[in-house]
């Protein structure tokens, strides 16, 4: 028997009011994300070399992943909402995080530590090696975006066309926050 839980109030998390608010310019679907993604990695376009770097989209899924545990949710039920990814807001959070040193980093916001594990120390070259890639990443985002966000609601429209007869999926914005960024109607 599958038991419903009380998603958390808007003002803190990243589930979309249908009709009040609309998606940030610049989200595209966590799925298109991570097959445009894997496909620049795939042809070596993202100028990295040595050992690769965690894509955005792996952080997009971990981002993903605190939002349904947050919500009573388990890995299973994410096919409940259309997540959406503000491309450039979760480039912004991890460069973020990168420059934080060791120690100082947002424990706070992530749900997943335990004092028992302790914390990974902080490698100025691998860190540096992320900001290369996040760099490449962002150069290109600005020419495959407008695709990607117009693959993005394409195929959102044609789901939905599909399904008529399942509910409609509330759209969550990624990472945190970048809702509030929304442009007002």
């Amino acid at each position: 028997m599958r038991t419903t839980t009380k998603l958390s109030s808007p003002s803190d998390t990243h589930l979309l009011q249908s009709g009040a608010q609309k998606l940030p310019k610049g989200c595209v679907l966590l799925g298109v994300l991570k097959s445009v993604e894997n496909e620049l990695r795939k042809r070596d376009m993202l100028g990295v070399t040595g050992q690769p770097a965690t894509p955005l989209w792996f952080l997009a899924e971990t981002e993903r992943n605190i939002f349904l545990w947050r919500n009573g949710k388990s890995l299973d039920d994410h096919a409940e909402f259309s997540f959406w990814v503000d491309v450039p807001a979760l480039i912004s959070k991890r460069r973020e995080q990168l420059n934080k040193p060791a120690g100082v980093s947002s424990t706070a916001h992530n749900p997943f530590t335990n004092p028992l594990w302790g914390l990974a120390p902080y490698d100025d070259k691998l860190a540096e090696q992320e900001r290369d890639y996040l760099d490449s990443l962002d150069d290109l985002v600005g020419s495959i975006l407008k695709h990607a966000e117009a693959l993005s609601v394409a195929s959102e429209q044609i789901r939905s066309d599909l399904a008529k007869s399942l509910a409609s999926r509330p759209p969550v914005v990624i990472p945190s926050g970048a809702a509030a960024k929304a442009p007002q109607p």
